[in-house]
This record gives C-alpha cells, structure tokens and sequence, in this order.
C-alpha cells in the first residue's frame, strides 16, 4: 500500500511532464458528432522505464548484448510496482497556488481525472489522464493550458524541453490536428546524445476515434484505418527535434 501511495505521488508530481517528454506517448480522441468527446492521455510506465533505462545502461555498457541488457532491466522494473492496479489519483494537494487561485485554470483541472490501470500479467502500467471536453475548441483550450503549465519544465533530468503549439480543427465532416515547434532549444552535444539515448526507440501515437466511417487521411506517419478509427504513430525524437510533422487531416 505504501508504495502503491509513493506511485501516486510520483505520476501526480509529472502529470505536466511525464506526458509531454521522455514517454512512449499515447492521445486518443473519442469524437461525437457535435464536436464534444473525451481526450485520453497516457504512458505504458513500464515500456517507458524500460525504454529510458536501456538507453542509459546502453551508453554505460556498450559490450552488453541487448537480452542481457532488457533481462536485468525487467526485473529491476516489475519489483518497483505491484501486481495490479486500477486507480483514480487524487492531485488536489499538488495543485499550485498559481493555478488553483485563477478560476480560467482550474475550471480545466477541475474536470480532469488521473488514473494509473495495468498488471504484471498483462505487462503494462498505464499512467495518464482523462478529460470531457463540450467542443472542439474547448479541446484547444485545454490544450492551451497544459502547453502553458508545461512550458520551461524540465524533464526532470535537467534537460528543458521545447515548447509544441498545438491546433485543432473540426467542421463537421473534417478533423485536423497542426503542431509547432515554437522555439527549438540549443543543447550542448552532450545534452544531445543524452537525450537521443533517452528517446531512442520512444513513439508518439494518435488515435482518433470518429462518428463516422473515415473517408480519407493524411498520410504521413500514418498506421491504419479500421471502420471509424484512425492511428498515426511518430518518432518521439524526430518530433522534439522538429525533424518529423505530426499534422494529421482526417475526413469522414
């Protein structure tokens, strides 16, 4: 229970920037008709442990073989967490004053939910957060502010991360994502191969999920298209780095 509690803390205390930086990355947007849904967010904390701990014992142990290497990073992994969980977090004690004494803010926090969902057995530990949005602009403004709450973090290994400016768009029939890079930050070669090794292999995916049978896609980065779904998937690295566009144009 103890450390079930501690877990709690910890994904409460990286709510603005575990989902923003070093993570194997999932958003699925469930969207009705009249533009209102649910955004999901959330990070297999187990692939992406595993994924930053293998770049880091990658770079001290070049002469290991991988299975070695991923064998003595499971174990250390799974005996960090219980067998199973499926809990509702409450962060209304971590909220801060900045944000909890501006009504703008907290009307978005307020109809957040964080959740941590998984077990040993099925292999994974999701950590992420849900929100109700009416419209697709208050989406954006959601969005708006979580750009906002994580500008200047870091990712809590000193590296800062840029800042992505994030716009929706939805007329009915058509759903579109665009996202900037506003200012790409200058790292230090070091920085640069620290966090080329942290992000190696780490993914962003987008699934989209439409009232409608899809009609066409944009095809960049895209995986597939089943009936009403959509799912594209990017390299985590390339889009931090400005390298890779992670617009998206769905019709339907």
């Amino acid at each position: 229970m103890k450390l079930l509690i501690k877990l709690k803390k910890l994904a409460i205390v990286a709510l603005f920037i575990l989902l923003y930086s070093c993570a194997n990355i999932t958003e699925e947007i469930y969207l009705n008709a009249d533009g209102s849904g649910e955004y999901i967010v959330y990070t297999d904390v187990i692939s992406s442990t595993r994924s930053m701990m293998l770049g880091m014992m990658g770079s001290l142990y070049p002469d290991a073989s991988a299975d070695s290497l991923r064998q003595i990073v499971d174990a250390q992994i799974w005996e960090q967490f219980p067998a199973e969980v499926d809990s509702i977090m409450d962060f209304s004690s971590r909220i801060p004053d900045s944000i909890r004494n501006d009504p703008d803010q907290m009307k978005y926090v307020e109809k957040m939910v964080m959740f941590m969902k998984g077990s040993r057995k099925d292999g994974y530990l999701n950590s992420g957060m849900r929100f109700d949005f009416s419209s697709v602009e208050e989406l954006q403004n959601f969005n708006d502010f979580m750009s906002q709450n994580q500008t200047g973090a870091s990712n809590g290994m000193g590296m800062e991360l840029p800042n992505m400016k994030v716009k929706y768009a939805f007329d009915g029939s058509t759903f579109s994502r665009t996202a900037v890079i506003e200012d790409l930050i200058e790292m230090s070669d070091s920085t640069l191969m620290m966090m080329g090794e942290l992000l190696k292999g780490s993914k962003s995916r987008l699934k989209l999920h439409l009232p409608k049978k899809v009609k066409n896609a944009s095809k960049g980065q895209l995986v597939g298209i089943v009936g009403k779904d959509v799912t594209y998937e990017f390299d985590l690295i390339k889009v931090v780095s400005g390298d890779q566009s992670s617009d998206i144009k769905v019709k339907f």
